[in-house]
């Protein structure tokens, strides 16, 4: 039974953004074996991956990367261009000797649109996603492409992840679990954690942001802007935590570029240019 991991980009930007982030895993897991799905003509030569897949030029915008299914693996670890490996995941492929598919569900709901599900039923956010790359499998990702355009032609919606949480909602035959946020650290938004950041999800300096985040375990919350921030244990942290949080307000009050908008450095605005 074969296992790697898997990225998937339809533009030069993306492709640029993979590279990097596969050099990241590379770092931790040299003998990984990692494939990139993306057109043939932007594919990079003597790149870190072990494996190339022609990108099928029918769908575009986030949907691509329910093309992941094309990986050459009977396991599957699909990860977002936009992320850095900061750890080991080698041991995260044994969650499939028990379930189907796994994968990390956002802080809440964030979008409105008339779906079967109840709004306690999280939505789930697909920029990690590990799977048995089987027939039930493919099945759910083709049913998850159709319900995107279903959505994007009735409501507009551009983000492929609407239409996975209700292509999940409806699949009563997929084993599903839940990544814990060490294993998608979602640092575009408040962020709550316990135990070493492993992979990293987001656009900015991750390498600094892996290092503030990691910086002590424990629970904690990480606030993009603000950083690391930690409940009380007494007054020797709660004096370094004052110190530390009205220095990084400081350089939001005096220097407001410091805190760059991460979709500002996206490759392509496809939430704006309709897909």
């Amino acid at each position: 039974m074969t296992e790697g991991f898997c990225y998937v980009a339809d533009e030069p930007g993306y492709v640029q953004e993979a590279v990097a982030s596969a050099a990241s895993l590379k770092r931790q897991m040299p003998n990984a074996k990692v494939a990139l799905i993306c057109p043939v003509d932007v594919f990079p030569r003597n790149s870190v991956f072990d494996h190339h897949v022609a990108l099928a030029k029918e769908h575009s915008g986030p949907i691509v990367k329910a093309q992941a299914v094309e990986a050459p693996f009977d396991r599957v670890m699909l990860i977002d261009t936009d992320t850095l490996v900061a750890r080991d995941l080698s041991d995260t492929f044994r969650i499939l000797d028990h379930f189907d598919l796994a994968v990390a569900h956002e802080p809440t709901r964030g979008w409105d649109y008339p779906c079967d599900a109840p709004p306690a039923f999280c939505e789930l956010n697909t920029g990690v996603l590990l799977f048995v790359n089987n027939t039930q499998i493919r099945g759910l990702f083709g049913r998850w492409i159709k319900n995107y355009y279903e959505l994007r032609e009735a409501y507009g919606l551009l983000n492929d992840q609407p239409a996975f949480r209700s292509t999940i909602w409806a699949a009563n035959d997929i084993r599903i679990a839940t990544l814990p946020s060490e294993f998608h650290c979602i640092v575009g938004k408040p962020v709550s954690i316990a135990w070493e950041a492993r992979l990293l999800h987001g656009r900015g300096d991750l390498v600094s942001i892996e290092q503030e985040i990691n910086r002590c375990l424990g629970y904690r919350a990480f606030v993009p802007g603000w950083g690391q921030l930690r409940g009380y244990s007494g007054r020797k942290h709660l004096i370094q935590q004052y110190f530390r949080v009205t220095t990084n307000f400081l350089k939001i009050l005096l220097f407001p570029k410091w805190r760059a908008d991460p979709s500002a450095t996206a490759p392509v605005r496809w939430w704006k240019s309709g897909g």
